[in-house]
């Protein structure tokens, strides 16, 4: 690489020579260091970032960061440099703009020009007012959502009237409706004066009047992983985290005062093991049951993958739910208290979608699901629409897929965060319960005092703090290994399948827990490496919870089998010939079964002491053997379901092969779910059962 020491305003015709090629990146810096002048160092800085500039924002950034990093020059300085060098290139556009337009014929030198009565546009006719104001751009951001790029204006808008100012910003779509954005700047008061193209010419002239002093930055518009640069950072409002520490220059907005209160603290090395200790500590806040998820929960979400389970605590009121809640989204910062979740239930699901997306690798909190709260079946309808797009779409990482105006599909907004519901009750129905880690809670459970202590602590930025110090040792992980995702996932496929010999029930439910204690294994590797915890603890704590989700999830296995299918339609059978809204008649006499057991078959007593039925036959009996006629038992078990609110919304093929699946019609086999029977005066086909199937899930 050469260099000359030909300043901006060196070169022999007055204008700014090109500079020199800066592409050793090794090279610049030693060239910096070596440079003592003050003077002469600063036009090298300037040279650096006037080379930089045009090769985008990664370039500017690398460089930025290798000079820093280096001590080669103080960040200041150089973002100084840049914006020099962005003035001087924008000044160099708008001369050969121009001069472009002199050499014209008939041309005018300026196309847009500004006085006090407004804008105005030279035409072949003379000049054209324009509008009573003057528009400029002040600001170019760039906003990455994770998804997609967006490009945003900022524009300060000038009444010639009175000269009221105003500043909106606007999207590159939205940039063209002038007259909409000139309304949200100064009000009615900023007119555009009809003509052709009138919204056109305003845009041009904003663009025209801006060049050299449009601020280019780029936003962040989510949290969690992502790469800038060569780094490997942790997004949230504060910054970009990384192996080396917080950049704070990294702007991130992700749009609300709710959602910037995910805001990490700087790792303080000093404060480390004390912060570490006092979140383990949280195990011990109640019972392992609660804690012990939460825990695992808040540490699962810093990792690269995508969450296995949604976490659901229930439990009366006055169990400190959202309270609790509450402690371990604090780990990623301390407002993020009860007050400061950034979505309810209340929300709309699209929002909530949304949120989920720009939340990734962090706790998102979901408070106060109350379905006895819905006014209406319409209200209740549209709740639990919500709760099945948002954990269901967290458990698949799918979202809708939505169009563009222009027929191209756009990014699918499918949940990245680690959910954390709460409620009074859980989710309806087999399907999203399995998708779900459930914790219940009791009063009791965790007392006013312990809970006040913890919140002292959370509100002080302790639990943060020890998040903070976690993502730093885990973005270095990020970096030094090729493919660290890839070893997690093999890592949760291993202990996924350790736990699958002990944890029964749903096919997801080893996945569930070997995902939560994949987080607290990783931070209890930290927690050893920075001295905070001894080997004893570390396997105290692993154990214990370990022995928690394990208990819960064949406690919530139970629970989910009793929401299958063939339950709902056994259950419903048994109440309903309980309740007489359904009989079955003796086999062989297609009356009364013997008078012990036929109150059991829907049989009731009159006033007279004999055996009526008020019901619909649909079945017979012979001892511990039940016959049931396929349609009329269906036709009875999903209206008895809709009275107990466990709606049967299975076809009969699908229940009967359930049953079938599940063992409980010993006549049967894959080709013939049915077999005949002699019953009725007739051969009718029935379903064969063991009267004990009906008492399975009573």
């Amino acid at each position: 690489m050469t260099v000359n020491d030909t300043t901006p305003e060196d070169t022999a015709t007055g204008e700014e020579a090109p500079p020199p090629d800066y592409g050793d990146i090794s090279a610049t810096i030693a060239l910096v260091k070596g440079t003592e002048d003050p003077e002469e160092r600063q036009h090298l800085i300037y040279s650096i970032a006037r080379w930089a500039v045009p090769k985008g924002e990664l370039k500017i950034r690398a460089y930025k960061n290798a000079l820093t990093d280096a001590k080669a020059v103080k960040p200041a300085d150089f973002n100084g440099a840049v914006r020099e060098a962005r003035a001087a290139l924008s000044d160099q556009a708008r001369t050969e703009a121009a001069d472009l337009l002199d050499g014209l014929p008939d041309t005018p030198s300026s196309p847009y020009f500004t006085n006090t009565t407004g804008l105005h546009v030279n035409s072949h006719f003379g000049p054209v007012h324009l509008a009573n104001f003057i528009p400029t751009i002040t600001e170019e951001v760039t906003r990455y959502t994770g998804a997609e790029t967006q490009k945003l204006f900022t524009l300060n808008v000038t009444s010639s009237v009175n000269g009221a100012q105003g500043t909106v910003q606007v999207t590159k779509a939205g940039l063209k409706a002038a007259r909409d954005w000139v309304y949200d700047a100064i009000g009615g008061r900023g007119i555009i004066y009809p003509s052709s193209r009138d919204e056109a010419h305003v845009v041009a002239a904003a663009q025209y009047l801006s060049l050299g002093v449009v601020e280019e930055r780029t936003t962040y518009a989510f949290t969690g992983w992502t790469e800038i640069g060569d780094r490997r950072v942790f997004l949230t409002h504060t910054g970009a985290l990384g192996a080396d520490g917080m950049d704070e220059s990294t702007a991130v907005d992700l749009g609300t005062d709710k959602l910037n209160r995910y805001a990490l603290p700087h790792p303080d090395k000093a404060l480390a093991a004390a912060a570490v200790r006092a979140s383990l500590e949280l195990l011990a806040l109640g019972p392992d049951k609660v804690t012990a998820p939460h825990l695992c929960a808040a540490y699962r979400a810093v990792l690269p993958l995508q969450p296995e389970t949604t976490v659901w605590t229930f439990g009366g009121t006055g169990a400190f739910k959202s309270h609790i809640a509450a402690l371990f989204a604090q780990h990623f910062g301390p407002e993020l208290t009860v007050r400061g979740f950034p979505t309810g239930w209340q929300s709309t699901a699209n929002a909530m979608e949304g949120i989920a997306f720009q939340l990734a690798n962090v706790l998102m909190v979901v408070d106060d699901y109350v379905p006895q709260a819905a006014a209406t079946r319409t209200d209740l309808a549209k709740l639990n629409e919500k709760v099945e797009r948002l954990v269901r779409g967290a458990a698949n990482s799918a979202g809708r897929s939505r169009m563009r105006v222009d027929g191209t599909v756009r990014p699918e907004l499918y949940p990245r965060a680690q959910v954390l519901c709460t409620g009074e009750d859980v989710p309806a129905g087999q399907s999203l319960q399995a998708r779900t880690s459930l914790v219940e809670i009791s009063r009791g459970d965790v007392t006013s005092e312990r809970l006040t202590a913890a919140q002292r602590t959370a509100d002080q930025g302790v639990y943060a703090q020890a998040m903070a110090g976690y993502v730093q040792w885990l973005a270095a992980r990020y970096e030094d290994e090729d493919d660290w995702p890839a070893l997690l996932r093999a890592e949760l496929a291993d202990g996924r399948d350790r736990i699958a010999q002990d944890a029964g029930g749903h096919s997801r439910a080893p996945e569930a827990v070997a995902g939560l204690l994949l987080g607290l294994r990783w931070f209890l590797r930290y927690a050893i490496q920075i001295g905070a915890v001894t080997k004893e603890e570390r396997d105290d704590i692993y154990m214990r919870s370990r022995a928690a989700l394990l208990d819960s999830s064949a406690v919530q296995a139970a629970e989910t089998r009793s929401l299958s299918a063939e339950a709902i339609y056994l259950n419903a059978i048994r109440t309903a010939l309980t309740s007489g809204r359904a009989y079955l008649a003796d086999q062989s006499s297609d009356g009364a079964p013997p008078r012990t057991e036929a109150t059991k078959w829907g049989w009731v007593r009159d006033d007279l002491d004999r055996l009526v039925v008020r019901g619909e036959k649909i079945g017979w009996v012979s001892g511990q053997e039940v016959y049931l006629d396929p349609g009329a038992a269906y036709a009875a078990a999903v209206a008895q379901a809709e009275r107990l609110r466990t709606p049967l919304q299975t076809s009969r093929a699908r229940i009967h092969k359930a049953l079938y699946a599940a063992d409980l019609l010993p006549s049967a086999d894959a080709g013939h779910l049915t077999t005949k029977v002699s019953a009725g005066g007739g051969r009718p086909r029935v379903l064969h059962l063991k009267a004990e199937a009906l008492a399975l899930w009573s």
